[in-house]
């Protein structure tokens, strides 16, 4: 593949390459065989998404022994379907679709937090409620086979819509369709996030009625036949590529913005609110060693929660363990060694076409 380098604000890139990282020599993994991999990534989830897109458009996987090729989804429900069929070998989205897809692929594992993300639920302009209980008797929409859904639901049940499915129609809708669907009044309120949440918000086709105050977090696994093929080994590299990517996008944001706005369709000034959602995307981060992306209990125990709701009205046929998927292991070996300086020199990170 032809490749082209560019030059990407070279004073601030260049400072941080300085300011964070030493120059340790280039790591082992660098000699070995490159794993092959085919990562999918949503076009219509940001933050998360400028990752995946440095990903794209930087040598950083290669750097850490990863050839790599992408597909991109509108969102977590085809995402996980393609993993469980087999094109693509990683599970990225939030725990309901993740964890949905694991299951049904012997030996897949989530590894790590991915980014923070806002979600909420927006009506038409002329809806007269001020509260989720105002939703009975209206039409919401929102894309089944995700966190998102269920997520808005347990709020609206919270808010005192003890049966939701009684007494609110709820479709199931891409999160692409959202705003003709506010536009045209064929629905009342829809469940969404960043960025069609914020491009709801900006171009007036609805107002916000309920925003989840904790938000939640993106994760990621690994396929089964992938981790089979290529080794723990290998997961480390690609979780190593994955910080380092986090790292190099929080101190190049504008240009990462601007790779997701043309993968998204959408315009970048819709992006910042959902990069300013994330404890690493909102401003620059100094050392790559300071960056953290372990899945914590509480946030294992709040996931099954929501697949347990989920069981619980016949939207997931067998419960699932949440629990038994998750594995801390590679993401830790990682850490540890991006802590001791083990990782390739970041001077040679550059942008490639």
């Amino acid at each position: 593949m032809k490749r082209r380098t560019f030059l990407i604000g070279a004073g601030t890139a260049l400072g941080g390459l300085a300011a964070g990282f030493p120059r340790p020599p280039i790591i082992k993994a660098q000699a070995k065989p490159s794993s092959k991999i085919t990562l999918g990534y949503q076009s219509l989830w940001a933050g998360g998404g400028e990752i995946f897109e440095t990903l794209r458009h930087t040598n950083i996987l290669e750097l850490n022994g990863i050839e790599a090729e992408f597909k991109t989804f509108t969102f977590g429900g085809p995402l996980g379907e393609a993993a469980v069929a087999g094109s693509i070998d990683n599970i990225y989205a939030a725990d309901a679709p993740t964890l949905r897809a694991i299951s049904r692929i012997p030996g897949s594992k989530v590894l790590h937090r991915t980014h923070d993300q806002r979600f909420g639920i927006v009506v038409r302009n002329d809806f007269k409620g001020t509260t989720l209980a105002d939703l009975k008797g209206a039409k919401l929409s929102g894309p089944f086979g995700t966190t998102v859904f269920p997520r808005s639901v347990q709020a609206v049940v919270a808010a005192g819509i003890k049966e939701p499915f009684r007494d609110i129609t709820i479709i199931n809708q891409d999160i692409a369709e959202q705003a003709e669907s506010l536009r045209g009044g064929l629905v009342d309120a829809v469940a969404t996030w960043d960025p069609t949440y914020e491009r709801l918000l900006q171009q007036k086709i609805g107002k916000e009625l309920w925003r989840d105050p904790k938000g939640a977090s993106g994760i990621q696994g690994l396929s089964g036949p992938w981790l089979a093929r290529h080794g723990e080994e290998a997961a480390v590299r690609f979780l190593k590529a994955w910080i380092v990517a986090t790292w190099w996008t929080s101190n190049n944001l504008a240009q990462a913005d601007q790779w997701f706005a043309q993968t998204s369709r959408l315009d970048a000034s819709l992006l910042r609110v959902a990069t300013d959602a994330d404890r690493y995307l909102r401003a620059p981060v100094k050392d790559v060693k300071t960056l953290d992306f372990t899945i914590t209990a509480n946030e294992i125990l709040e996931s099954q929660k929501v697949l347990d709701f989920l069981h619980v009205q016949k939207l997931l046929t067998a419960r699932i363990e949440a629990a038994s998927y998750y594995d801390r292991g590679p993401l830790t070996i990682a850490q540890t060694q991006i802590a001791t300086g083990d990782f390739p020199d970041p001077a040679k990170i550059r942008v490639v076409d």
